[in-house]
């Protein structure tokens, strides 16, 4: 007779029963013996997580200032600054989130090096005008830079958008997706520092024009609006960048303007939720920078719903992690973004979910079926039979 050893043992959490919803410990007092592996069974959350948490909170960039834009030397500067929106709503809209940007960039803009709060400037002069706009109808941001006040070449800058840490964070919300033509702070070898940058405005942007017809005969230098078109052509990876200077009929608002490559995903930002969990979450591998390198993801529940909806994950065919404890008394369960963002309890909404561990029964050995088992020994042995 053969009997089955492996059983299943079933444990729902309501994330509301926990003091912290996204970061908490379950304990199992009389534990889980003999455990040998576990899976999400199901999950189920409101589609309503906020889109402006912890990384998704500030926008960095880069400017970049030309003493004397036909000075010939390489007199430029740059400067990092950002944004902060942590005090504004947990979730916008798009239109709402234009709005913010915009009014941060009044006077509530932070110098990344001194973390001073104020407006963005290199000293006395005006500060580069960026205005954000979001089109309903193409569902895609744009952005455009201009210096109104600025009647002399003197004091010309130019924008680049920054990526912090690796993350492009509300970037790719507003669609600008090329991580390649952005300048990366605190970032990976592959991308250019903005000193990286700096240094090739000084050897290759020596002498800027404003309008074509200023450049001298037989001179091969730039103007404002040829940088501009050349930037957005991918020149210099600058997809991104766009520079203002005088204001002008031939550099103009077209000229002065970025448009998102993709479509905006601000209002229903994450394509997927990950279940993570250091004790449980033991087989997952995850793919960064062509190399994949363990992770502690549990499962994934995919997002394929309208914001304001529910999400659910139901399965019948379980995909197993090994367990390394055969005894579990206590494991904990975290919930990440796609890119593996910590995501703030007040900002998740409760969640449901089912874990399911097999476990295998030990042999239970008794004591008449060990003393069968070696008269059968000793019959065979001897050959003997009663």
């Amino acid at each position: 007779m053969t009997i089955d050893r492996h059983h299943y043992k079933y444990i729902h959490i309501e994330s509301s029963n926990h003091k912290s919803g996204n970061d908490f410990r379950v304990k199992v007092p009389h534990g889980l013996n003999h455990s040998t592996r576990v899976a999400l069974q199901n999950f189920s959350i409101p589609n309503t997580i906020g889109n402006t948490y912890g990384p998704l909170s500030k926008l960095y960039w880069v400017e970049y200032m030309k003493d004397d834009a036909v000075s010939g030397v390489g007199d430029w500067s740059g400067k990092v600054f950002y944004i902060d929106l942590s005090d504004i709503p947990s979730y916008t809209t798009n239109a709402q989130l234009a709005t913010f940007i915009n009014d941060k960039f009044q006077n509530e803009v932070y110098d990344f090096d001194t973390k001073t709060v104020g407006t963005h400037k290199f000293g006395t002069e005006d500060p580069l005008g960026i205005t954000f706009s979001y089109d309903e109808f193409a569902y895609n941001f744009e952005y455009n830079v201009s210096q109104i006040t600025l009647t002399q070449d003197l004091g010309v800058k130019v924008f680049v958008p920054a990526i912090f840490e690796n993350d492009v964070g509300l970037w790719a919300h507003l669609g600008m997706v090329n991580e390649a033509s952005m300048v990366g702070l605190n970032c990976e070898s592959y991308f250019n520092t903005p000193e990286q940058l700096l240094a090739t405005f000084n050897q290759n942007y020596k002498t800027v024009y404003p309008l074509s017809t200023n450049i001298p005969a037989g001179i091969g230098a730039p103007t404002y609006r040829s940088l501009n078109r050349y930037w957005k052509d991918g020149g210099d990876n600058g997809r991104y960048m766009r520079i203002a200077g005088v204001p002008s009929g031939e550099n103009n608002l077209d000229a002065r303007t970025v448009i998102g490559d993709g479509h905006s995903i601000h209002e229903n930002h994450f394509p997927q939720l990950y279940i993570c969990s250091d004790t449980l979450g033991t087989d997952a591998m995850l793919c960064k920078n062509d190399r994949a390198v363990p992770t502690n993801i549990l499962a994934c529940v995919m997002n394929d719903q309208p914001k304001f909806s529910y999400l659910h994950f139901q399965t019948n065919t379980p995909a197993w992690n090994k367990l390394n404890d055969a005894k579990i008394q206590e494991f904990d369960i975290k919930i990440r973004d796609h890119k593996g963002r910590d995501i703030p309890a007040e900002t998740l909404p409760n969640f449901n979910m089912t874990l399911i561990f097999e476990t295998i029964d030990e042999i239970d050995y008794q004591k008449e079926h060990t003393k069968e088992y070696l008269r059968e020994a000793y019959r065979k042995e001897h050959n003997y039979r009663k």
